[in-house]
Order: C-alpha cells, then structure tokens, then sequence
C-alpha cells in the first residue's frame, strides 16, 4: 500500500458527466470500457467533440498530452482499466460521488456554524448564477453535482450567444482549446463584476487571450503526481477550507499528467493564494492557486483540476476512517451520525479521501457564496 493512498483519474480524463451532456454521469461512460470515436475539432465550431486519451498500456511511464491537431482522428479502442486499492478509475465512480455527499455535509455545518445565513444564501443559489463551461478535461460539473449547486452546463461557443450578468460565476473546465472570442467575452464579463474560476490549461487557451501580459504557461508541463502546498493568502475566505485543513494536517495537490505550471508576469496585480516549493523545484513556478482583480470583477486559475484531488496517505491520520474526520471537524451528533450513513459500505474511503473531498467542495462553495454576498449587498 506503501504511502499513495489512491489513483482516482489516470492520464486526463474527459469532462463527461453532467445533467446536459451524455452519458449521464462517468459510471456509465466507463461501463462499455471503449473510447468513444474521436473527431477534428474546429476552433471555430460552437461543439467541440469529445476527446478521449489513448489506452493506458500504450502510454509511455509518464503519460504524455495528446496532440489534438485539428486532422486528429483516433479508432475506438479497449480501455485497461486502472484502479488502486480497488478504488474505480473513472472519476465519476460511486466511492467519488459518496465522499464529496459526505464532505458537503461537514462543509455545510462549518459554514452554517460561521454565518447561518450563508446557508440560506447558498440554497438560494439559482441554475443562472453559475455557468459551467464545458472542456476536455476536469470536471466541475460533478463537484457542484454532488454538493447540489444548480449550474449551467454550456460549449465555449455558446458563450458568444449568452448575455452574461455580473452576479454570475463562470467555470471553466480544462480545455485543449478555446475559440478566442470567447475569451475575450470573458474578460469584459470579469471586467463588469463577474467571477470566473478556471482550471488548469485554461491557463495558456483563456486567460493568455483574455487577460494578456498577466500570467502565462511557463513552457513546462507536470508529471503525474502530488505535491505538498503552502496556504499563502490566509485572507481570502474562498481558501478557508484550505487554511483549516492545514491546521488538520499538511495539505497536498495534486498535479494531473501535463498540468500547466503558472508564470506570473503582472506581479503587482496577481495574487499567489496558494504555492507549492515542491512544483517551484521540479517545474520552475510555485503557484497553485492564484487570483487577479480586473475591473469590476476577479478571477481564480488553480493549476490542475478540482475533481477528484487525488490524495497521499503522508500522515499516520490520514489514513484512519472517514467518522474520525467527520469527528475530527467537531461535527454535532447528527451530522456526524450523517456522515457514518453516506459513506456506510464504502470501505475505500478514509479520513485522506474524505478531507481531499472537503477542501475542494469548500472551495467551490465558498467562491459561490463570495460571489452572492457581493450582489446581495448591493440589493440591500
């Protein structure tokens, strides 16, 4: 078992999964074990097709991005499933689904026990607050799923047809491309009081066209691996599932094959949130997360993706039960007692899993609670 705890994605996963796209969710577009038929994507188009990653066997040890040119065409093919410790590799598997349902509970409580009407505020979230852009890779859409935020799921192309309102949240899944006139929509979305929150290689395809001469790629691209993080901006209320894991026990990320290490070019305006001395070493650029005000509006890039963070057994603690975290969190008996239901059967799940779980899902709730606070006060 040695010190990883699980594999939960392998190479970069699709972004299959949510209630607008097909299959349903990524139990099922991993039940046929096949990849689907891959097509050219047109940067111009409004639907870009699907890609898929070759089998694992013909990847070489430290897999490789795909080179998506647009004469790409790759047959259906046998997948080799990857597991460890018998955890399912597709990122929408049951055990995935069951901690994030856990960890919404906890993140739940700890927010309700701040403020009691933030959870109001959170539950009045509407589908129109927050647009999921689809991408290639990540899957956003399955955390606001499995925490029930309602979303729009939406192509980078449809964004040329939407009216997009200030109060909004925009995520942006990892793409291998992006049409730049979208982007550019983007930037005057920010600039008149938006949120946008991007993953990973939206990082060179979005925010080097929207937001020229701020950050940039640095040329380099990440192994598949986890590293461990330091919590730099303890101000920030979007980080402070971070802030109180660390006082829990060392945080870790994790880097999917061929993330995009961050250069930051405008210092003064870009704010380092979160930095990994582990990434600064290998790849040359410390940041994991970071944030820029621009006009009315902000914006989040993390590098990698939110689900699942992938997590390391580095403590004797991380590896007990998930009820010793729930208990851990000084959770009420009720909650707790949920917690022991949700993830009751689910003997791959433990205190690591449960906490990686809660981080991003607080994340996530937190950015859209900051968002709706911000215009909430502006009605009152």
């Amino acid at each position: 078992m040695a010190k990883k705890l699980f594999n939960s994605l392998f190479g970069r996963q699709l972004s299959y999964g949510s209630e607008n796209e097909e299959p349903v969710n990524l139990q099922d577009a991993f039940s046929s074990n096949t990849t689907p038929q891959l097509e050219a994507y047109d940067q111009s188009s409004d639907q870009p097709p699907m890609q898929q990653q070759p089998p694992m066997q013909q990847l070489p040890p430290m897999q490789q991005q795909l080179n998506l040119g647009p004469q790409l065409q790759l047959k259906s093919q046998k997948i080799a499933p990857q597991t460890y410790g018998q955890m399912p590799s597709a990122p929408g598997g049951e055990d995935m689904n069951v901690a994030y349902k856990a960890s919404n509970v906890i993140v739940r409580e700890r927010i309700k026990k701040e403020n009691p009407d933030d959870i109001a505020l959170l539950d009045s979230v509407d589908k129109s607050d927050i647009i999921v852009v689809r991408g290639t890779y990540d899957h956003i859409h399955l955390v606001l799923e499995a925490i029930g935020i309602p979303f729009l799921a939406v192509n980078p192309g449809d964004l040329m047809r939407m009216s997009l309102r200030p109060d909004q949240t925009v995520y942006v899944n990892c793409p291998s491309s992006f049409p730049a006139n979208a982007a550019r929509k983007l930037e005057a979305f920010v600039k008149s009081g938006g949120q946008l929150i991007t993953t990973d290689w939206a990082l060179k395809h979005v925010l080097e066209v929207a937001f020229p001469k701020t950050v940039r790629h640095n040329g380099k691209n990440s192994g598949d691996e986890v590293v461990s993080i330091e919590i730099v901006a303890k101000d920030d209320e979007i980080l402070k599932g971070f802030i109180d894991q660390e006082k829990d026990a060392a945080p870790v990320w994790w880097l999917e094959c061929s993330s995009y290490p961050i250069e930051i070019l405008d210092k003064k305006k870009v704010k380092v949130l979160v930095r990994s001395d582990d990434l600064k070493r290998k790849y040359g650029a410390d940041p994991v997360i970071i944030s820029f005000d621009h006009g009315e509006g902000v914006v989040y890039h993390m590098i990698s993706h939110f689900y699942l963070q992938r997590s390391e057994t580095r403590t004797s603690k991380q590896s007990l039960g998930t009820v010793a975290y729930a208990e851990a969190q000084n959770m009420t008996e009720s909650s707790r007692l949920e917690v022991e239901g949700i993830t009751k059967g689910c003997a791959n799940l433990n205190y690591g899993v449960v906490q990686s779980a809660s981080t991003s899902s607080e994340f996530v709730s937190r950015g859209v609670l900051k968002q709706k606070r911000k215009y909430a006060s502006k009605l009152t």
